[in-house]
C-alpha cells in the first residue's frame, strides 16, 4: 500500500513538475508554462530553454496543467473578451468551451489572443498609473581646457484612460576653465483630458531660469484646446501627432542690464496665443522619436513671440535584460531644444541652443 501511494504522489509531482504541455507536428514535446497565444504564435516559458514563440500551424495539440480559465479574444483590435476553458473535440484536437454559453466550441484558429485570466492582458495591458523617470548625462574635458556639464531631467507621469498629468523638471550646467558659462532649469506641468480619442483639453505650466539669457525668470501658463491627427497603436508601438490652440500668459522677470541705471529687476506681463504641435513615434527594436514645438505670439503683437522646440531620440536598451531585468528600462536619450525670440534684447542673439546625450532609468 505504502510502495502505491509513494509511487502516485510520483507520479502527481512529475505531472505538477512539467506544467504545461506542447506537442509540435513534427512529434516534439514541450513543456513548460504556457503564457499567452498571440499573433500567431504560443509563447511557453521552459526550464530548459528560457521563452519560446512557435508558430500556432507548428502545433498539434496543446495540453494545460490544470483546468484554468482562460480569456479568449476574437478581434484584437476590440477590447471585448470571454472566459473559456480548454477542451477536446470528438478527434482529440483542442477547443475552447465559453463559460457563458457551453454548447458553443471555439478552434484555435478563431481566437486571436488567448491568456490565463490571471495574466496581464496582451492587448491591452493596464495603463501604469505612476511612471517615473530620471535621466543624467555628464561630460568634461582636461588638458588645455577644463570644461564640465551636467545634465540632469526628471518626470512622472499618471495617466487613466482618459487623461494624463505629467510634472517635470530639467537642469544644464556648464563650467569652462572655472568660469559658469551655462545654466539653465526648467521645471512645469501639462495636464490633458481626452473625453475622445481625437478631441483633447489641455493646461501647461513652464518656469525657465536662464542666467545666461535677458530675463531671469519666465513662466508661461496656457490653456486651450487639442486635436489628435494620428492617436493610433500598432502591436504595442505608439504614433502620435496632435495640435494645440489655446491662450497663454507669460509673465517674465529681466535682468537689471536690460534697463541700465535701474536698482531693481523689472516684470512684463503679455497674453498671448498658445499654438503647438507634439508628435510621438515608436519605431520597432526600442527606439523613439519625440517632437514638440510651442509658439507665443503675443495678442498685442503677432510678430512678436516666442518658439520653443525640442527633439528627442530614445533608444532603449534591450540588451541589458540579459544581466538584469532591472536594466531593461535603462535607455540612451540624445536631442536638442530651441529658443527662438523674435525681439531679444540688445545684446542677446535670437536663438539660445542646448543639446544633450544622458542616460534615464525608467520605473
Amino acid at each position: 500500500m505504502r510502495r502505491r501511494l509513494t509511487a502516485a504522489l510520483a507520479c502527481l509531482a512529475l505531472g505538477l513538475a512539467r506544467g504545461d504541455t506542447i506537442h509540435t507536428v513534427t512529434d516534439d514535446v514541450i513543456h513548460g508554462t504556457i503564457q499567452r497565444i498571440r499573433g500567431g504564435k504560443v509563447v511557453i516559458d521552459t526550464a530548459f530553454a528560457g521563452t519560446l514563440r512557435i508558430p500556432r500551424d507548428q502545433i498539434k495539440k496543446l495540453e494545460y496543467a490544470t483546468d484554468k480559465p482562460l480569456y479568449a479574444r476574437l478581434d484584437p483590435e476590440n477590447k471585448a473578451k470571454e472566459e473559456v476553458r480548454l477542451s477536446a473535440d470528438a478527434e482529440g484536437n483542442p477547443v475552447l468551451i465559453p463559460v457563458a454559453d457551453k454548447a458553443k466550441a471555439l478552434a484555435l484558429g478563431e481566437v486571436a489572443t488567448l491568456w490565463p485570466t490571471d495574466g496581464t492582458d496582451p492587448d491591452f495591458p493596464p495603463i501604469k498609473r505612476w511612471a517615473f523617470s530620471l535621466s543624467t548625462g555628464i561630460t568634461g574635458n582636461a588638458g588645455n581646457t577644463k570644461d564640465f556639464s551636467i545634465s540632469l531631467y526628471a518626470d512622472a507621469v499618471r495617466s487613466t484612460e482618459s487623461t494624463t498629468l505629467k510634472l517635470y523638471g530639467s537642469l544644464n550646467k556648464t563650467r569652462s576653465d572655472h568660469t559658469l558659462t551655462a545654466e539653465q532649469y526648467i521645471g512645469g506641468l501639462d495636464f490633458e483630458h481626452r473625453p475622445t480619442d481625437v478631441v483633447s483639453w489641455y493646461l501647461r505650466d513652464e518656469a525657465q531660469h536662464n542666467r545666461f539669457s535677458d530675463y531671469f525668470l519666465r513662466n508661461v501658463a496656457a490653456a486651450g484646446y487639442g486635436h489628435y491627427l494620428i492617436n493610433a497603436s500598432t502591436r504595442g508601438r505608439a504614433t502620435k501627432l496632435r495640435l494645440r490652440l489655446g491662450l497663454s500668459h507669460a509673465l517674465t522677470v529681466h535682468y537689471t542690464k536690460s534697463h541700465p541705471g535701474s536698482q531693481n529687476r523689472w516684470r512684463e506681463s503679455d497674453l498671448a496665443v498658445d499654438l503647438g504641435l507634439l508628435f510621438h513615434h515608436d519605431f520597432e527594436g526600442g527606439l523613439g522619436w519625440n517632437t514638440e514645438i510651442t509658439f507665443n505670439p503675443l495678442i498685442d503683437d503677432l510678430s512678436e513671440g516666442t518658439l520653443v522646440h525640442e527633439t528627442r531620440l530614445t533608444y532603449t536598451l534591450h540588451e541589458l535584460r540579459r544581466f538584469s531585468r532591472r536594466l531593461s528600462d535603462i535607455a540612451l536619450e540624445m536631442g536638442m531644444r530651441n529658443e527662438f525670440k523674435t525681439d531679444p534684447d540688445p545684446g542677446y542673439y535670437n536663438t539660445d541652443t542646448s543639446w544633450y546625450v544622458r542616460l534615464s532609468k525608467t520605473w
